[in-house]
């Protein structure tokens, strides 16, 4: 899969405000691809830039190795989805899609024969003569979204797309872009803080922070192999707690031994770092382990999350339990128990 997209080294500064610092990037043809942060971490900057919003201070931005860096948005082969959708109230859903081509004067015929047959890949052919008021949340989103893909773009930018629906319905709309995505094979970058969004949707994720790029890698490598503390508490939920270096013997706070892979470089300060879905209750058979008292649960309707205060973490460790297991044993305030996991499960990270 070949490189669509390339960004060298792009900077942007607000006055001494470095929003986006020196990040480098290359995203393939018929990507998904996630930019994943905080408020201020500078994904949206980098967004703009992208789109030809926001100048670059520094670097540049290749796509099919043309330099796009200075290219006014109208001249540049890149649409933007923005959050609100910006539908024309008083237009009908087939006009809102047929505008952008109307505005490149395409001949009527072909303008028709395109909009019918983004219509139909958006499921929304029966309601093209509606306003958009007379469209539910999902409905306009999709207008919003071949209104974009219509003109045919070789990269589409989406900016916090979901955000505006409710979770059911964003749940649904993710597994509709991916479909979408795939069916046009264009390259999709979207922009959201939801770490579950963007580990269902993209092929790949960038994590940012401070507008610097911390990770990018698949899905599952960022949640399963964080590179950073950051990463690892951002993505998803994570048990972390200091732990006692001594050579390559590792203590937690109540003396317990921590067994564990440490990598190299790495100093005396060191916390641990272990997911919820590892730990496990039958501890006798895992190589580390920690007692502590159940202090409250949360039920998830798939799952129960056990809440256990343990002498190793000043914030009770989280604990997943499935379904059937939850159902086995009654789990209640107060009780005590010991929650073991494997080596292989911990992650070390400097504190």
């Amino acid at each position: 899969m070949t490189s669509l997209l390339s960004i060298r080294h792009v900077e942007k500064h607000f006055g001494r405000v470095r929003a986006v610092n020196g990040v480098s990037l290359d995203i393939r043809e018929n990507e998904f691809f996630a930019l994943l942060g905080s408020s201020g971490s500078g994904k949206t900057t980098l967004l703009r830039m992208l789109a030809g919003f926001e100048t670059l201070s520094g670097g540049q931005i290749l796509l099919n190795g043309r330099d796009i860096s200075n290219v006014p948005p109208n001249h540049r082969p890149v649409n933007l989805m923005f959050q609100s959708y910006a539908l024309f109230p008083h237009m009908t859903v087939a006009q809102n899609i047929a505008y952008g081509l109307e505005m490149e004067k395409l001949p009527r015929a072909e303008i028709r024969a395109r909009v019918d047959e983004i219509l139909g890949t958006i499921q929304l052919s029966a309601l093209a003569a509606r306003k958009p008021e007379q469209l539910s949340g999902g409905q306009r989103q999709r207008v919003a979204l071949a209104r974009a893909l219509v003109k045919r773009p070789q990269l589409l930018l989406l900016d916090e797309p979901l955000g505006a629906l409710d979770k059911k319905l964003r749940s649904e709309m993710q597994l509709e872009l991916k479909r979408i995505q795939h069916q046009f094979g264009i390259t999709f970058i979207i922009v959201t803080h939801d770490q579950e969004e963007a580990l269902v949707m993209a092929d790949r994720i960038a994590i940012l922070q401070h507008g610097e790029l911390v990770q990018c890698a698949p899905p599952r490598e960022v949640y399963e192999h964080p590179a950073t503390r950051f990463a690892a508490e951002f993505i998803g939920v994570m048990n972390v707690f200091p732990v006692q270096r001594d050579g390559m013997r590792l203590t937690a706070a109540d003396g317990s031994l921590i067994h564990a892979s440490i990598p190299e470089g790495l100093g005396a300060e060191i916390v641990a770092a272990v997911r919820p879905e590892r730990l496990r209750l039958d501890a006798e058979t895992c190589d580390n382990r920690l007692s502590g008292r159940i202090i409250a649960t949360a039920y998830h309707g798939l799952d129960l999350q056990v809440h256990v205060a343990t002498p190793a973490m000043a914030k009770p460790m989280v604990c997943r339990v499935t379904a059937d297991a939850a159902e086995a044993r009654n789990f209640r305030a107060g009780d005590l128990l010991t929650l073991g996991w494997n080596s292989a499960d911990t992650r070390l990270f400097a504190a």
